[in-house]
This record gives structure tokens, sequence and C-alpha cells, in this order.
């Protein structure tokens, strides 16, 4: 049994799905795939995601996105009743949303939000992140929601495991973004993740962690811990991410 990574395939985008559509419905059928966020902030195309999925992989792991909890084309209910409904949704595919245990390793899936502990957001990004405009959080603010959903992640018993993998669509730290980033996307900084994942990881004693969100392909060792971002990314983004699922560990 294969572990498979991918996050952000953003199937609102017609190549991307028939990307997806065009994976080997043989090749992994005794294979996990982590599918870290970021999949559609329509309902019908996240089932539509599951449908193509389910049937090429023994068992698939799904959290979602900042883009799968929009709510602005999905009745504009609150994000947190979406998270909800998305959660449901995959009781009734039978996907993992929590912690899960293939013989002796362990995956622990680590729900969050950004709340600015990269950074401050300047005027632009607080008028153009889309976030702003399409979640609807009730009138909490990102650190609130980023509380919220940090307090949901009840870390399970570790003990007897061989190997615990985390796994959150969030950046769980800021150096995992190059020193040489363009200036012009360093704004993007404060709404890449937060450092609560960061303490999550460290209290787990997860040897790997994988996660999304950033779009830019990444597989860096830390500290002890290898973290690894294999997002699919938009069609446009071919110099940044591999347009691939990847294989990251055998369970």
């Amino acid at each position: 049994m294969r572990l498979f990574l991918g996050s952000d395939f953003h199937v609102d985008y017609r190549q991307n799905l028939d990307w997806l559509r065009a994976l080997s419905r043989a090749d992994f059928t005794d294979d996990v795939l982590i599918i870290a966020g970021d999949l559609s902030d329509e309902i019908d195309l996240v089932k539509t995601c599951f449908d193509e999925l389910v049937p090429r992989y023994s068992k698939l792991l799904f959290l979602p996105g900042n883009h799968d909890l929009w709510t602005s084309r999905s009745g504009k209910g609150p994000s947190f009743e979406k998270f909800e409904t998305l959660n449901a949704l995959c009781r009734d595919y039978g996907i993992e949303t929590g912690p899960v245990a293939f013989g002796k390793t362990l995956i622990v899936p680590l729900l969050a939000w950004y709340d600015y502990s990269f950074g401050e957001p300047n005027s632009t990004i607080r008028r153009g992140w889309m976030d702003f405009y399409k979640c609807n959080w009730e009138g909490l603010t990102p650190a609130e929601v980023a509380e919220r959903f940090d307090a949901m992640n009840v870390l399970p018993d570790t003990s007897g495991y061989d190997d615990i993998f985390s796994v959150s669509h969030f950046v769980p730290r800021i150096d995992l973004m190059p020193a040489r980033y363009p200036e012009k996307h360093k704004a993007l900084f404060p709404v890449l993740g937060t450092d609560r994942l960061e303490r999550r990881i460290r209290a787990l004693g997860a040897s790997r962690h994988f996660y999304g969100h950033s779009h830019l392909n990444r597989n860096k060792e830390i500290d002890g811990v290898t973290y690894i971002n294999n997002a699919f990314g938009y069609p446009s983004e071919t110099e940044i991410s591999a347009k691939t699922i990847l294989h990251v560990a055998d369970l």
C-alpha cells in the first residue's frame, strides 16, 4: 500500500478536472490518497471529484481548504455550516476526515485558518483577497476562525506507531517559503497559514507533514520534520507545481 498526496486541484478549471478524470482506474486500487484541500467551492464539483477518486483508491483522506469553504455560490450560508456539510459528504462516501491508522502508520489531519501570525496583511490584500468576500464567518475575525478550527484538533494517542504523519491545507511555518520569493508575492504571507500548526506538528511528534495552499511544490526538512507540498494549482502555474499526485510513503 502506497500513500499519495495532492492538493489544490481547483477543478473549477475544466483542464484540471479532465486531468483528474484521466487518472488510472487500475494503478492505485491498493493505495491511499490524501487530498489536502481546495477541490472547489461548488458542492456538486466536490461530489464529482469524489465520484471519480473513490473507485480508484483503497482509501481517501480529505480536509477542506479555504476555497472549499467559500459560500458565495452555494447559498451564502455560514462557512462553518459548509464545513459540516463537507464532513457529512465525506462520511457518505467513506472518506476519512480524522486521524486514521494504516498498520503502524498514523495520519493526523490538522484543521486551521490563517491568523496573521506570519504578518499583517497590507491594504491591497485586505481589499483583494477573495476569502474576505466569499467566506461567511458570521463576523468572526481570522484569528477567531483560526482559534475555532484549532480547538477541533484533538490530538490522538500516538503510542505504538512507528510513523506519525500530519496533514493540513494551510502552511505551518513561513520559512517553508523561499527566501528569494518575489517581493510582490510576499504580500500573501499573512494569509498563507499559522504557527499554531507547527505547534500541533511538534506536539504530535510527526516525522512528515503534508500541506497545500501556497501552490508552491516543496520538499524540505526542518528540525527533523520533512514538509511536503504537492499542490496541483491553476492551469497557468506550470513552473511551481508538478501537476501530479506524489508518492510520499509506503504504508
